[in-house]
């Protein structure tokens, strides 16, 4: 009798149960950011994502260029997670019957001038006719130096650290959801953060090449359900206070003016594409540093560190804690907005 799957964690240990393992050149194979695999002397980092329209993105909302550019920095985020360094793509595009050519100029121009920044240019792909508009993009990067840094490598006792601001593209979502108008100044940057997200392709490259992150993994899905992965990758737990969760002014008035908790927007509001990673409380300070001189501006906050249990747990300002793990967005979790 078929039995129903849960959430989408259920999902890919399905797919890798039955997934073919691969012979010596496949390094890292399903659960992380990307595989790895051992071509020509060198390690190649391959991932591919998903966006389907009234999932992922919705038209009133994209133009065709920033619907581009999102799904690439939506790949490109996969690769600064394993800091590796950019080099191809290959797109599949699901379409109507008849594709508007000036709809379609858009898509691969924001595609293509995103990926030209850090390098990579598109080599291949297939184009199929479907019910809704889908963009499928594989892309592929060089691990340099150290060599790929993968989520399975938190220690406890570790720092767990996150760059940039976290919320600011759920708050951007919520405000044109709710009618607001896209260049309204008091919401323009959560707004861009969610239309235009900056992928952390030179920051992930400064901290795998250091020697120093032990864990790291993009904020996708949100902190809840990506530090979750990352702690159960690691066979740890993890604990993240409240009170350090990076939120800019933006997020949070745009909260106080929509009636929504900036807080639940960090944890679980996803497409961050910020980078969570794990250190030795002594070095945060200095990889820090390295991430701004990488990435002019870009910070980095301690939020909270690994533990020895299981699971992640909040510790709010009162100190009451509670479960989080896997609350982020999730496909196929019941009761998740479609």
């Amino acid at each position: 009798m078929p039995v129903a799957l849960d959430n989408e964690e259920d999902v890919v240990r399905l797919i890798a149960s039955l997934a073919c393992k691969g012979g010596d050149e496949l390094r890292v194979g399903i659960g992380d950011d990307c595989a790895v695999l051992s071509l020509g002397g060198h390690l190649w980092c391959v991932t591919t994502d998903l966006m389907v329209e009234g999932v992922h993105f919705d038209l009133a909302y994209f133009t065709p260029y920033d619907l581009g550019r999102k799904v690439m920095a939506a790949n490109l985020s996969d690769l600064a997670a394993m800091g590796a360094d950019p080099r191809w793509g290959f797109l599949s595009l699901g379409m109507g019957p008849k594709p508007d050519s000036a709809f379609l100029r858009g898509v691969i121009r924001g595609l293509s001038d995103l990926g030209k920044q850090y390098g990579l240019s598109l080599a291949g792909g297939d184009t199929v006719r479907s019910p809704a508009l889908i963009l499928n993009l594989c892309i592929m990067g060089l691990a340099q130096g150290q060599g790929p840094l993968l989520r399975s490598g938190a220690r406890p006792g570790d720092a767990i650290c996150v760059t940039g601001n976290l919320g600011a593209s759920a708050a951007g979502l919520a405000w044109l959801q709710q009618g607001g108008e896209a260049d309204d100044p008091a919401a323009l940057a959560a707004v861009q953060a969610h239309l235009r997200p900056t992928p952390r392709v030179a920051a992930g490259r400064a901290l795998a090449q250091s020697g120093r992150a032990h864990a790291m993994m993009d904020l996708s899905d949100g902190l809840a359900t990506d530090l979750a992965r990352m702690a159960l990758a690691s066979q740890v737990g993890a604990e993240v206070l409240a009170e350090r969760l990076p939120l800019d002014r933006t997020t949070r008035e745009l909260a106080q003016r929509l009636g929504a908790d900036p807080l639940e927007w960090a944890l679980s509001g996803g497409e961050d594409f910020e980078l969570l990673f794990t250190c030795d409380p002594a070095e945060v300070e200095l990889l820090a540093e390295i991430v701004e001189e990488a990435e002019a501006g870009l910070t980095v906050t301690r939020v909270g560190r690994v533990t020895r249990g299981t699971g992640v747990e909040l510790v709010g300002p009162d100190k009451q804690r509670r479960q989080i793990a896997f609350s982020g967005f999730d496909h196929f979790r019941a009761g998740q907005p479609e």
